[in-house]
């Protein structure tokens, strides 16, 4: 009976050596039980709107794993998900944006999740803030937009920074202008007028500050350029008379066919104050002239030729759709004139041989010419112009005639031996000597040619003969 009794306890006693050390060894696999608190302090208060660190400072009571903390964290900026650079001092993560703060600026951050503590401990953590980054009360905003003296006139908080402003802001329908800074104010300035009945957008959006701040808020705005319904149109082209330091004298009421001279300048007077540069670009002329534009105040210009007008040559004036009013608005339509200069061709009124009364006819006409009685034999010949030879211009026209024996190959070719002006330039007398008069069977034909153009004979409006002329005549 003691025996089995004392087996017994025996058994009780080896069950609780067992119990012992199954216990020992479950302590020594399991972390010891601690009601220890973790505490995570964040440099930014809850409900702090503001916050100008240059890092973000969360602080543990406990020392956490740091890659399982820092993958637990989320970074925000402007609602979109941003790359957090991490930097650790001790217990204390700082936390900043791998592309730096934006002044003004809203940013999230949040830490929520379980975190696991270098000890092996784990500890459920939620930190949540939300703040715009920097200081309050200097938020960059549009204090108003006006237009001033053709100039787009933007006032702002505070001076823009000139490189942001530059690059985002937008006008549409797009030109080139000036953009002058001063200060917390940009003016926009065209570098041609703001086009006429054109309606314009701007916009400025996300641009900063010249202190780094960064404008919330998209502004928008329009505004129409300078409204014209009255389309120009020429009133009227005239004659243009310039003497060297002397004004303009317009010839009001004449026309340009007809009535323009050489050296006179082509007058056009439009019916609004006009962009005169799109005159020279507008106007043209066929056949072409060589000259120049002249301003003669905001509804006239003149072009003043560099050559004559060509003679009794129709000319064609356009006026093309680049044509515009200072205001930018084009002709309604493209405009043409017509007009013949006052020139014409200089012509002969008769050609004679001696003291013959006929003339004689051109073209090659073969008529007969008894030469007067003189030894040797000579010839006189009369070219009686429509109108006189200035004497600046006689040589040249008395070298522009030329008498040549015409066949057989053995007359002699004559030779000029006077030349004078008679009845104040208008009548040219011409003595030719050494001449071969027919006979022994034998037709001696000679030929007497007068150059045309202005390497003729010119007078003194610059007109010349249309075409060369020359006159075949026998003599005995």
């Amino acid at each position: 009976m003691w025996n089995t009794v004392s087996r017994r306890a025996g058994v009780r006693n080896l069950s609780r050596r067992a119990s012992i050390l199954a216990l020992m060894i479950l302590a020594a696999c399991t972390p010891p039980l601690s009601f220890e608190y973790l505490d995570i302090s964040c440099s930014v208060g809850e409900g702090q709107q503001y916050y100008q660190g240059e890092t973000v400072a969360l602080d543990f009571s406990i020392t956490p794993g740091r890659g399982e903390t820092e993958r637990s964290i989320v970074l925000t900026e402007g609602g979109l998900s941003r790359s957090p650079v991490f930097t650790w001092e001790g217990r204390t993560l700082h936390i900043r944006p791998l592309t730096g703060w934006k002044k003004g600026e809203h940013y999230g951050l949040s830490l929520d999740g379980k975190i696991p503590m270098e000890d092996g401990r784990t500890y459920t953590a939620r930190v949540l803030r939300g703040f715009i980054y920097g200081l309050e009360g200097n938020e960059f905003t549009l204090v108003s937009s006006a237009m001033e003296h053709d100039s787009l006139v933007f006032r702002f908080s505070k001076t823009p920074d000139v490189t942001s402003f530059a690059t985002l802001f937008s006008l549409n329908p797009g030109m080139d202008y000036y953009c002058d800074f001063l200060g917390a104010e940009v003016r926009i300035t065209p570098k041609s007028p703001w086009q006429i009945n054109t309606l314009y957008t701007w916009t400025i959006k996300g641009i900063a500050s010249g202190d780094g701040y960064l404008m919330k808020r998209e502004y928008s705005g329009v505004f129409s350029g300078p409204g014209d319904l009255e389309v120009p149109y020429a009133l009227e082209l005239c004659p243009v008379d310039r003497s060297l330091g002397q004004p303009y004298l317009w010839k009001r009421g004449t026309g340009l066919d007809r009535n323009l001279e050489n050296g006179q300048g082509i007058g056009f007077i439009f019916s609004k104050p006009m962009d005169h540069g799109s005159l020279r670009s507008g106007i043209s002329f066929y056949p072409s002239i060589k000259g120049y534009f002249e301003e003669a105040g905001e509804h006239a210009v003149v072009f003043f030729p560099e050559e004559d007008y060509r003679l009794e040559t129709e000319y064609r004036v356009t006026l093309s759709q680049l044509v515009k009013d200072s205001l930018g608005l084009s002709l309604f339509e493209e405009a043409r004139f017509y007009f013949t200069s006052a020139g014409r061709y200089l012509e002969l009124e008769r050609v004679t041989l001696d003291s013959r009364a006929d003339s004689l006819l051109p073209g090659g006409v073969l008529q007969d010419h008894l030469l007067t009685p003189s030894a040797p034999p000579s010839l006189g010949v009369t070219i009686a112009f429509s109108s006189a030879i200035p004497q600046a211009n006689r040589k040249g026209a008395a070298d522009a005639v030329s008498l040549s024996a015409l066949f057989p190959a053995s007359a002699l070719n004559p030779a000029l031996a006077s030349a004078r002006w008679e009845d104040g330039g208008a009548v040219l007398s011409l003595l030719y000597e050494n001449l071969s008069p027919s006979g022994a069977g034998i037709d001696n034909y000679y030929q007497i040619k007068i150059v045309s153009g202005k390497q003729g004979p010119v007078n003194g409006a610059g007109e010349y003969l249309k075409e060369d002329l020359w006159y075949v005549f026998r003599i005995y």
